[in-house]
């Protein structure tokens, strides 16, 4: 018996006796094929669990992994990206992401950030956005206090107090809620896409034979601006902008 066919036999034999385990015990199961070398086994459990609708930073990373290790570029940096918007910040998730981008033909421009983009963004990433919200909301009753001790206080010191209160409580909450907006942006993942696409034209309009702006290859990222009919407007990470076939890209 060939060697393919072979594997194919036992990546049906390990996904058939896997359908029914718990997630945990699956994903197990997807870990052992990954290290005997049997990808497409693993792959195939992975993908099961998301129709299930399992979802885990570590479904994601292993995922990418698998397909990493079987060329498929575009897919293995979409599930690195659906990785990140579960933990930003995790090094390994960075790591692997960055050498998946540098497998690609054309991974694209970035424009540097600056010092202070670079803080904000590491600001934002530090909680979710459950946690930025709860944070804003007891600065807002930080506020209301101040406010209340401003206007019913006895004493003028306790009336400065309650208002430098307010104020102070009123600026900051301003960040929570700004972050919280944002970091609910990033975890639903909705404004990036992925090419998964081999190659396809960047068009000056949403049309088929309007102008291309520019060649864009598989597993580059972009970010959606808008729709008309079956077409995204996109920009690129250089703030190129341009649109797309919708069936050439998959929502992060």
């Amino acid at each position: 018996m060939k060697t393919w066919m072979f594997f194919l036999l036992f990546g049906m034999m390990i996904v058939g006796r896997t359908h029914g385990q718990a997630p945990e015990g699956r994903m197990e199961a997807a870990i052992q094929a990954y290290q005997q070398k049997n990808y497409e086994a693993a792959i195939a459990i992975y993908e099961s669990l998301l129709q299930q609708q399992y979802h885990s930073e570590a479904l994601y990373y292993n995922l990418g992994n698998c397909y990493y290790r079987t060329g498929k570029l575009a897919a293995c940096i979409l599930h690195y990206e659906r990785a990140l918007l579960l933990d930003p910040n995790d090094k390994d998730i960075l790591a692997n992401l960055e050498l998946a981008r540098q497998q690609l033909q054309n991974p694209g421009i970035k424009i540097p950030q600056s010092a202070i983009t670079k803080w904000w963004f590491s600001a934002q990433n530090l909680l979710s956005a459950a946690a930025w919200g709860a944070i804003g909301i007891l600065l807002l009753w930080l506020l209301a206090g101040g406010i209340w001790l401003w206007w019913n206080a006895q004493s003028r010191r306790w009336r400065k107090i309650g208002f430098i209160s307010a104020v102070i409580a009123l600026f900051l909450c301003l960040f929570p809620f700004t972050w919280a907006f944002a970091r609910h942006q990033a975890e639903t993942g909705q404004h990036y896409a992925i090419l998964m696409s081999q190659e396809s034209p960047l068009r000056a309009a949403p049309e088929a034979e309007s102008q291309a702006v520019q060649a864009l290859y598989e597993g580059i990222k972009v970010k959606i601006l808008d729709q008309i009919g079956a077409w995204y407007k996109v920009r690129l990470e250089d703030t190129t902008e341009g649109w797309l076939p919708m069936d050439v890209v998959t929502r992060i």
